[in-house]
């Protein structure tokens, strides 16, 4: 869609606000009556969209008064709704000559200018009511179109951050306006990568949840480690030192094959996900699937050099399935998915700013394919550990093998309050025969996780 005709669907929100009295004009008393009456009239059919009706009594208004300002500028306003904003800019000139001037009058006279292709002046005019008002977001949002119609898209990013934590849904409709930076091509002799992630050193453990702390006795608790915790396997390696539930991708590729077009699934079953850790582009849609007989409270965190900031809360109703978008502020680098009610209940992710990425399976092993030949850096990243970084040279029509080695050591998880030094429950809370008091049910509900430690 070209962006003017985009910009012109979207700019559609003029404001009638001009709603009190008139003060002094050099009218009579008669006068300034008759013209009041016919600018209530307008203000009333305005607010129930007969716009030409409305037109039509500003104008007698102001035919009645000339000097009555609130009508030059709401005729203005009802003119760009019928589309004369040739018209309508002469109104909102007027009103500024006779001394009114406000943001929305600026918003809509922007607009106008918008309209009419006159792309300079309508930023200048939407830079002038936000100095008035920096409250106004369809004034950043429509800002931003017009950055796009002159091919700022810098500048139309920024507007992007600004709306960012005021209106989400218009940042997330003004990020989907901007060209994606990287470009879709056809790879005809492309190569490919494989290789492994291990891990030499201790084994960090897993996460141990107390149980006491979470509802859903009847269900989520039901799962443990048999001691009163539920255990999430944040890091997981296998037998052979195969490190699984990392994300291994590709930078600096600003073209190439496209992101594939099936939906990323986050199922909750057994207030578990089988993701652990995930790849997303911003602006990715995700179905969350709860299998759950339970409700789940599902809350985004994204993360940046300056800290964590929590997004979307929504939550996700038993036995049913929602779809969330993956939009995050653009310099967030990683992101957590959870259940606020079930925190074990988590998945965590890495943005990418292309599809040339992997998350290495239960012995570490990825592989990546259809590259354009060329020479790249490959970074294996995972929650908790510093990233690993390689260099990799794609021939065309070949493979190429990378690993990584990441070291158990150098583990930059925090110590949080519920890890599972500090908890321990007597076995009455939980144990094979009895249930935080109770008698357990012999159910398929019913799994006792284990914890083996591997060895150095």
């Amino acid at each position: 869609m070209h962006v003017l005709s985009l910009f012109i669907r979207t700019c559609l929100v003029w404001f009638i606000i001009f709603l009190a009295p008139p003060f002094e004009t050099s009218a009579t008393q008669e006068t300034k009556l008759k013209s009041q009456r016919y600018y209530a009239d307008g203000i009333q059919l305005s607010q129930a969209k007969y716009w030409k009706e409305a037109a039509d009594e500003f104008r007698k208004a102001v035919q009645v008064d000339p000097e009555h300002k609130l009508a030059h500028a709401n005729l203005g306003v009802t003119l760009s709704r019928l589309g004369n904003h040739k018209e309508a800019l002469l109104a909102f000139d007027e009103a500024i000559t006779l001394g009114y001037d406000h943001t929305l009058l600026r918003y809509n006279r922007g607009l106008s200018f918008a309209k009419l292709n006159l792309i300079e002046e309508a930023i200048q005019e939407l830079e002038l009511s936000l100095k008035m008002d920096p409250r106004n977001v369809k004034a950043d949002y429509n800002l931003g179109l017009l950055y796009i119609k002159q091919n700022k898209a810098d500048h139309a990013r920024k507007q992007v951050n600004l709306l960012y934590t005021r209106n989400n849904d218009l940042a997330k409709k003004l990020f989907d306006s901007i060209r994606p930076k990287y470009k879709i091509i056809s790879v005809d002799n492309g190569g490919s990568i494989k290789g492994r992630v291990s891990m030499i050193g201790k084994v960090p453990s897993p996460r141990f949840f107390p149980l006491i702390a979470s509802p859903n006795l009847e269900y989520c608790n039901r799962i443990s480690d048999g001691k009163g915790h539920r255990i999430l396997f944040d890091f997981t390696v296998s037998e052979s030192r195969g490190f699984k539930d990392t994300v291994v991708k590709l930078i600096g590729i600003p073209k190439g094959k496209p992101f594939s077009n099936k939906i990323q699934k986050m199922v909750m079953n057994r207030c578990h996900t089988p993701k652990y850790v995930i790849g997303a582009h911003n602006g990715e849609t995700l179905l969350l699937e709860n299998k759950d007989p339970v409700r789940h409270e599902v809350v985004a965190y994204e993360f940046t050099d300056r800290g964590v900031d929590q997004r979307s809360h929504r939550p996700v109703d038993a036995n049913t399935s929602q779809v969330r978008d993956i939009f995050v502020k653009g310099d967030t680098e990683n992101f957590l998915i959870k259940c606020n009610l079930h925190p074990f209940l988590q998945s965590r992710g890495m943005i990418v700013d292309n599809p040339y990425y992997a998350i290495t399976d239960e012995e570490g092993n990825f592989s990546i394919k259809d590259i354009p030949p060329g020479t790249y850096k490959v970074i294996a990243w995972h929650p908790f550990i510093p990233n690993q970084i390689g260099t990799i040279t794609i021939e065309p029509g070949s493979q190429s093998t990378l690993n990584f080695e990441f070291d158990g050591a150098n583990v930059q998880r925090k110590i949080y309050n519920d890890d599972w030094q500090g908890y321990r429950f007597a076995p009455v809370y939980d144990s094979k025969e009895n249930f935080y008091g109770g008698a357990r049910i012999d159910d398929p509900i019913e799994v006792l996780q284990v914890y083996r430690e591997l060895k150095d």
